[in-house]
């Protein structure tokens, strides 16, 4: 049975290949920060220097433990003892991903290499304010689950389009979008966080991304399944982003279309 998180004594751990020339650790390089929720429970640390305890994602960091077990070398194993960040999964994402940010030469966890922000994005979140929805209306469309802010740098408007708002099922949201599109034009499709609190997460309403849509197709008789067609009208789309991302917008306002499953 896993052991609960608010029991245990650490939740990140490190490996160290002592044998490298460049060092970011006093016994030598840190190559990977681990987090304990990645390692079977009961955890056994000896474990830890296995290339199988690492996730498959992170297959870079994988190869060189591979290596230096070939080579014989004894991989150093280190805890960080429990510190004072969120008991959230998020949270421990956030303090491994800041220990990756802090050591030069950078580890080699992938998963977390959002933590390098450009100056101009962290200015810009800085900044960020409540902006009015267009006079013609607009649609919401809501991220399901938590999105953390450090994942910011790594989101793509065609991974986010295709993953989150190209494909929708539902009835009557879909049906009555569909319509006003037939009857006032392309309109503006903003994709924002879900309404959660949770400590390092991004604030309900806060604008994922923007794209101009101009019809809602069913692709089956009974209306329950839909595609969502973009314009091709990329200066359009520019346009709005340049307003909407990385903003709040008011999504309870009058006139405001939500599109979600009914």
């Amino acid at each position: 049975m896993p052991t609960p998180q608010t029991a245990v004594p650490w939740r990140i751990y490190l490996l160290i290949d002592p044998t490298a020339r460049r060092k970011n650790h006093p016994l030598g390089q840190v190559f990977y920060v681990g987090a304990r929720e990645d390692l079977r429970e009961p955890v056994d640390l000896r474990e830890a220097s296995e290339p199988q305890s690492l996730p498959e994602i992170e297959a870079t960091a994988r190869e060189r433990l591979e290596r230096l077990n070939r080579e014989g070398v004894r991989v150093v194993v280190e805890i960080i003892p429990e510190q004072d960040w969120s008991n959230t999964s998020a949270g421990i994402a956030r303090a491994v991903g800041s220990i990756c940010a802090a050591l030069h030469p950078a580890p080699l966890n992938v998963r977390h290499a959002s933590v390098r922000w450009p100056a101009s994005l962290a200015q810009t979140l800085e900044r960020t304010t409540t902006v009015p929805l267009p006079e013609g209306g607009a649609i919401i469309r809501r991220h399901q689950g938590e999105m953390p802010v450090a994942m910011l740098p790594l989101l793509d408007p065609e991974t986010l389009f295709r993953e989150h708002v190209e494909s929708v099922e539902g009835r009557t949201s879909p049906r009555a979008i569909s319509n006003r599109l037939r009857e006032d034009g392309p309109l503006p499709l903003l994709l924002v966080a879900e309404g959660r609190k949770g400590r390092g997460v991004l604030p309900s309403d806060f604008v994922l991304a923007a794209w101009m849509v101009e019809g809602l197709e069913a692709l089956d008789e009974a209306g329950t399944r839909w595609r969502v067609p973009r314009t091709n009208d990329p200066e359009a789309e520019q346009a709005l982003r340049r307003r909407y991302l990385y903003n709040l917008v008011p999504a309870d306002v009058r006139g405001t279309l939500n599109l979600r499953k009914a």
